[in-house]
């Protein structure tokens, strides 16, 4: 029976076509574009394409470096190829006793590899890249399309060269922690980044510039900041507990073992100008 699948892959016109669709992709036709990508990708990786894939992944990352205003987008979309890929690899690579068996790399370790491909590139040679691919590189943690332990090498490279007073290692640093710690979760990655004991190490140098030194300040204020309350549950819990009266109650007693312990208080105003009142009298 022929199957599809025993096609010749054209991984040229393959990527043409899927690069077509990127220059298509925006907020208000996301949903079909990325489906219809998710197709050919799905193609792909049924013949065999992974030079395809790698070449979307690669494509992806260099997108969001040039086009900064759909960063998000892309990271998005990079969750939701990555999702349905693997769902694909769950339906065809079990086998009958249990086990998996599949010579494709996941998608996710080929966008790692992309952006460190990218990261290191940047490094080298295009500085003024760094800064918007470590914000993709957080967009990803916080969609959860790469493993913290992925990027942790990356995160480690940028505390040494900052350690060393290179300031665009230190400004990409601030960028990256102040894209993730913008969510709710975002503290938490960065504590597994180990990012606080670094930023600190890096502070204790002191051939930093004052301006990576002032940046990376403001990102410690981020893991000591006050948690809002944001669905306002503070008024309800008092009320529930009436912590309001109990605290009135704590304060008339304070009030009222101040005003009878005379010997520890000071004078008044009032009290030491009615006695001079008073001498002026007699």
């Amino acid at each position: 029976m022929w199957n599809s699948w025993s096609s010749r892959h054209d991984s040229r016109l393959e990527q043409r076509r899927i690069c077509g669709l990127l220059n298509k992709l925006n907020v208000t036709n996301f949903d079909s574009v990325a489906t219809r990508l998710i197709e050919r990708l799905t193609n792909c990786r049924r013949r065999g394409g992974v030079e395809t894939i790698e070449a979307f992944a690669d494509s992806i990352a260099l997108r969001a470096v040039e086009d900064t205003r759909r960063s998000s987008l892309y990271a998005y979309l990079c969750r939701r190829v990555d999702r349905e890929l693997e769902m694909e690899d769950r339906r065809w690579t079990w086998l009958n006793d249990g086990t998996r068996q599949s010579s494709h790399p996941s998608f996710a370790s080929i966008l790692a590899d992309a952006c460190e491909s990218r990261f290191t590139q940047a490094l080298d040679e295009r500085a003024a890249h760094l800064f918007p691919l470590v914000e993709f590189i957080g967009d990803l943690l916080l969609d959860g399309v790469l493993p913290i332990a992925d990027v942790q090498d990356l995160v480690h490279q940028l505390f040494t060269l900052a350690e060393q007073g290179q300031e665009g290692s230190a400004i990409a640093l601030s960028r990256l922690c102040r894209r993730v710690a913008g969510e709710q979760e975002g503290v938490y990655i960065l504590e597994q980044l180990g990012a606080s004991g670094s930023i600190e190490r890096v502070l204790e140098e002191d051939i930093i510039t004052p301006k990576a030194r002032y940046l990376l300040m403001a990102v410690v204020d981020l893991f000591h900041r006050e948690l809002v309350d944001v669905f306002d549950s503070a008024g309800l819990r008092n009320e529930i507990y009436n912590l309001d009266d109990d605290e009135q109650e704590v304060s008339s007693e304070l009030d009222s073992t101040a005003s009878t312990d005379v010997g520890d208080s000071l004078p008044s105003k009032t009290t030491t100008c009615e006695s001079e009142d008073q001498a002026e009298v007699f």
